[in-house]
C-alpha cells in the first residue's frame, strides 16, 4: 500500500521510457529479420512489419508526454526496467563463478516481466499477422460474396420457399460469416495484446510461467502447431460437406453459433483478453454461467468438425480412427489449458470468490 502513495518523477517516467525504447527496439529488429516471420509476408498492401515500425515510431513520439501528463503508477513497477537490470547483472565484472550462475537465474519480478514480453510479442504478432495476411486483403471480397449469396438466395426463395432459401444461403455462406467471426476476435486480441494501460484497465497483475502452462498454450497457436499437428494428428477443415443436407446445415449452424459465443465471451473480456495472464476477472454472461466459456466452445467445436469425418468415404477407418484420437488428445490440451490457468488465477483472491459463485469449468451441472 505504501508503494502506491509513492509518486511519479520524472527520472522514473525517462528511464521507463529510456528502456522500453530499448526493449521494444530489438523487439522490432527480431521482428524484421526473423526467417519465419519474414517469409510469411503473404501481401505487400498490408504488410505488418510495417504496422509494427509504425506502432514503434508512434511510440516514441508519443509515449513521453502522455506518461508526463498521467504519470500511470505502473512506471514504478516497469517490467521492460527489469529486463534491462536483469541484462546489466550478466555483464557484473569481478565475480565468482557461482555468482555468476546465481545471476543467470532471474528474479521473481524479471522473470514476470521477460514472460510478458515474449507473450506480447508472440501473440500480438500472430494477431496482427493475421489480420494483415488473411482477413483485412480479403474483406471487400467477402462482404460482395455476402451480397451476392444474399441476392441469389431472395431468388431462390421466391421459387423454392423461405426455408429453402434460408438454408441455401446458410449452406452457401457459413465459411465466409466465420471468417467474419475470427476477425472479431482477432482484432479484439490484438488491441489487447498489444496494450497495457491504466487507461484501458488492461494492466497485467501477472502472467504464467510454469512450463505446462506456457507449453500447453503456444502449442495451438501458429508456428508451434506446425509441430502439435504432428504429434497430434487433426483434420484441419472448418466447416466439412457431409452429403445430407439437413446435417450439413446442423453441422455449419452449430459451428458458427459456438463461434458467436466465442466472440461474444471474448468481447466480454474486451482489453483484458489474453493467454496466459491475469488482468483483472471477469464475472458477467458468460463467465456467470461457466469459468471457461471460450475452451467450452473449443471443445464442442473440436467434436462438431469430427462429425462429418464419418460421412467422407476417400477416408480409411484408420485414418477415422486417429482423427478421432486426436480430437480427444485436443480436447485434453483445452482441458489442460483451463487446469493451468486456473492454477495461475486461484492465487488472486478475486478469482477464489468467483470459483465460489461459479462451480463449473465447462458445462453446468455436468462437467
Amino acid at each position: 500500500m505504501e508503494e502506491e502513495r509513492i509518486e511519479v518523477t520524472k527520472k522514473d517516467i525517462l528511464k521507463h521510457y529510456i528502456a522500453s525504447i530499448v526493449i521494444y527496439g530489438f523487439v522490432l529488429l527480431f521482428i524484421i529479420f526473423c526467417p519465419i516471420l519474414g517469409s510469411n509476408i503473404e501481401n505487400t498492401s498490408f504488410n505488418y512489419m510495417k504496422f509494427f515500425f509504425i506502432y514503434y515510431i508512434a511510440y516514441i513520439i508519443f509515449a513521453y508526454p502522455i506518461f508526463l501528463k498521467f504519470k500511470p503508477k505502473s512506471i514504478l513497477h516497469s517490467h521492460n526496467i527489469a529486463i534491462i537490470e536483469y541484462i546489466k547483472r550478466q555483464f557484473n565484472k569481478n565475480e565468482s563463478i557461482e555468482q555468476w550462475l546465481k545471476n543467470i537465474e532471474p528474479f521473481e519480478n524479471e522473470k514476470q516481466a521477460m514472460m510478458i514480453l515474449f507473450m506480447k510479442t508472440f501473440f500480438g504478432v500472430l494477431c496482427v499477422t493475421e489480420l494483415c495476411n488473411k482477413y483485412i486483403p480479403s474483406l471487400d471480397y467477402n462482404i460482395s460474396f455476402l451480397r451476392e449469396m444474399f441476392s441469389q438466395a431472395v431468388l431462390y426463395t421466391g421459387t423454392n420457399g423461405i426455408v429453402e432459401g434460408i438454408a441455401q444461403y446458410i449452406d452457401d455462406t457459413a465459411d465466409m460469416w466465420l471468417n467474419f467471426i475470427t476477425m472479431f476476435i482477432t482484432i479484439i486480441l490484438a488491441i489487447s495484446y498489444l496494450t497495457d494501460l491504466d487507461l484501458f484497465k488492461n494492466k497485467i497483475k501477472s502472467v504464467d510461467t510454469t512450463p505446462l502452462g506456457v507449453l500447453t498454450c503456444i502449442m495451438c497457436y501458429y508456428p508451434i502447431t506446425i509441430l502439435s499437428n504432428r504429434i497430434i494428428i487433426s483434420y484441419t477443415e472448418e466447416l466439412i460437406p457431409v452429403p445430407n443436407l439437413g446435417l450439413r446445415l446442423f453441422l455449419n449452424i452449430s459451428v458458427l453459433l459456438i463461434n458467436i459465443i466465442s466472440l461474444l465471451a471474448i468481447a466480454r473480456l474486451g482489453t483484458k483478453a489474453g493467454n496466459l495472464t491475469n488482468r483483472g476477472i471477469v464475472t458477467k454472461f458468460p463467465y456467470n454461467i461457466v469459468r471457461h466459456p471460450n475452451y467450452s466452445m473449443q471443445i464442442f467445436y473440436l467434436i462438431l468438425t469430427t462429425i462429418p469425418l464419418y460421412f467422407i468415404s476417400d477416408l480409411t477407418i484408420l485414418d477415422k480412427v486417429l482423427y478421432s484420437v486426436g480430437t480427444i488428445g485436443w480436447i485434453y490440451i483445452y482441458y489442460l489449458r483451463a487446469i493451468t490457468e486456473e492454477r495461475h488465477l486461484i492465487k488472486d483472491s478475486e478469482y477464489q470468490q468467483y470459483t465460489e459463485k461459479v462451480k463449473y469449468r465447462f458445462i453446468p451441472k455436468l462437467f
